[in-house]
């Protein structure tokens, strides 16, 4: 269904809610006339959608505006920041992170906890998710926002919005909704849960606040610790829809006969171009870790100084290998490509040879299209 057009049969009454505050987080300050103006709603039913989010502490109103022409002058209307709010929570493999975001965007708060492996067994990321929610919470609490919802972002793949499948959290059939629905209930709250393949995250986030748009099909490769993927197709309206890979992008087999991996198989591409694999063949000691934990690691200045192991293991590995398994995925005619986290140290010399690497014989599903060297923001 449409988001920017009213809607008429079907679940008019939410759909015209949702229009309504979408348009004052796009266009507030902004009257009741001027949302009828836009929604192409009447002014009756503005005024009286209004009201209900009014009542929902979702709007505030900002007071009288500039006068516009004869008459009362117009009450502008905006987000209410100190309404409801969510939580995000990022799950990896040394820690669990989270920030309060209240509706206007704004970051309310944030908070991380630590772990040397939260691999394995999922309840130590429950017991560290447990000490950032504490926290956030006591920090809404203080605002006076009321929190929401809860989203986590894992790296793997999510069913149900709960059951996570994740190698690279050794996490198999594991329901982090349930085991966080327990956390919070400890706390007092009975919040909603919901669990999300954090490359999708990542990628809804670069077409709502980043470069990317609505209209066109994005391909977003990036990750931490692990490499992940995901394909937004192009939406005219509403969020985009999300296509995650059959697994994770980390373990497609790249190289017949390659290095042993983690999950058990040959020649993953994280053997060739994970993070840990790029820091062993440029000869760096130092053990792998998040950004979050361990900041940009080594590996950025090794490459500005040019050191020669530093720029082979990041030539060798990302650039060639990304094209080989991006390629077998079902969007051939990407508007955008974005290489991101742990991946933007070695962005700088793949997009042209990506773009030069589509295996011999791939050709686009559309006849007649081929596939471009996409523009790569890091």
């Amino acid at each position: 269904m449409e988001r920017e057009v009213p809607a008429r049969p079907l679940r008019q009454h939410e759909h015209n809610l949702a229009l309504v505050a979408e348009l004052v987080a796009s266009l507030g300050p902004v009257s009741r006339a001027g949302l009828a103006r836009h929604s192409g709603l009447t002014k009756t039913t503005v005024t009286q959608l209004t009201g209900e989010l009014l009542d929902g502490a979702l709007l505030r109103e900002l007071g009288t505006g500039r006068a516009r022409g004869p008459g009362r002058p117009a009450t502008d209307l905006v987000l209410n920041s100190l309404g409801p709010a969510g939580i995000g929570l990022q799950f990896e493999a040394d820690h669990v992170a989270g920030c309060l975001v209240d509706l206007t965007g704004r970051v309310r708060d944030r908070a991380i906890r630590r772990a040397d492996d939260l691999r394995g067994d999922a309840a130590p990321a429950s017991r560290a998710a447990e000490v950032v929610l504490r926290r956030l919470l006591r920090t809404a609490e203080t605002t006076g926002n009321v929190v929401a919802g809860v989203a986590a972002g894992v790296p793997g793949r999510v069913a149900d919005s709960s059951v996570v499948n994740s190698t690279e959290l050794g996490w198999q059939e594991t329901d982090l909704g349930c085991l966080l629905g327990d956390r919070l209930a400890a706390l007092g709250g009975g919040i909603a849960v919901s669990a999300h393949g954090s490359h999708r995250l990542a990628a809804l986030a670069e077409t709502l606040f980043g470069g990317a748009t609505r209209q066109q099909p994005l391909l977003y490769v990036g990750g931490e610790l692990g490499l992940g993927a995901c394909v937004l197709t192009a939406a005219a309206t509403g969020p985009p829809a999300g296509r995650e890979s059959p697994g994770d992008l980390a373990h497609l087999r790249v190289r017949r006969g390659g290095p042993r991996c983690s999950c058990g198989g040959r020649g993953c591409l994280e053997t060739v171009a994970g993070y840990r694999a790029m820091l062993r063949a440029a000869g760096a000691r130092t053990v792998a870790s998040s950004r979050l934990c361990g900041g940009e690691g080594p590996l950025p200045g090794l490459l500005e100084s040019g050191d020669p192991a530093a720029v082979a293991a990041t030539r060798a590995g990302p650039a060639p290998s990304a094209a080989r398994s991006v390629a077998r995925w079902r969007c051939w005619n990407p508007a955008r490509s974005y290489s991101a986290a742990g991946l933007a140290h070695s962005a700088r010399p793949s997009p042209a040879r990506c773009g030069r690497r589509w295996p011999g014989g791939a050709r686009p599903r559309r006849p007649g299209c081929v596939p471009p060297a996409c523009p790569v923001t890091r």
